[in-house]
């Protein structure tokens, strides 16, 4: 089984390649920066040549600081970049498991959301991972879309910081607004 993971140099795609990476049965198959998924015909040419069976697309744009400055960039890579590797899922006959988040929802309930919740995203991070999702199940039937959320692993993340402050600081500020479930990328 030929597994490609867009965007394994991220926080899940590193702990996925090396998941996979030591697995004979699988021959794995890697892009980055490299395979620009905003580029259908850059992504196109890439599945031509390694002819995946499934695709992991842990792209994407998710420092919402970011998102919210840059809209059309957030758009490309989170919507669009589903988009293409949707299309070249389906030209291949490739399974797709997209990668998305949380903000999806609006996070207005006071119950945990589920699958079939409706989303109502209030960020442009969470509208262009919706799109995103929107792409995937209109192009191809052979996907899973999984929802995760405060994912931490190696690199810079936000438990990673909260450590290094407790530390160095005897006091350590956090939002008290927020809630969610922090998700170990290894895990995952």
């Amino acid at each position: 089984t030929r597994v490609w993971i867009a965007g394994a140099s991220g926080r899940l795609g590193s702990a996925l390649s090396h998941r996979f990476g030591g697995n004979t049965a699988y021959k794995l198959v890697t892009s980055d920066r490299d395979v620009p998924v905003e580029d259908v015909s850059v992504v196109g040419r890439f599945a031509d040549i390694n002819h995946p069976d499934v695709i992991i697309n842990c792209t994407g744009i998710t420092d919402t600081d970011e998102c919210e400055a840059n809209p059309e960039h957030a758009y490309r890579v989170n919507a669009l970049g589903a988009r293409n590797l949707s299309i070249v899922a389906r030209k291949c006959g490739s399974k797709i498991v997209q990668l998305s988040t949380d903000d999806v929802f609006d996070g207005l309930s006071d119950k945990p959301y589920n699958e079939f919740d409706v989303t109502n995203p209030r960020t442009v991070y969470g509208k262009s991972k919706c799109a995103g999702e929107g792409y995937v199940k209109e192009f191809t039937q052979r996907h899973f879309i999984i929802r995760s959320t405060w994912v931490y692993g190696e690199g810079y993340n936000f438990v990673n910081k909260f450590i290094e402050e407790t530390k160095n600081k005897s006091e350590v500020t956090v939002a008290s607004d927020q809630f969610g479930s922090p998700t170990s990328a290894e895990e995952l």
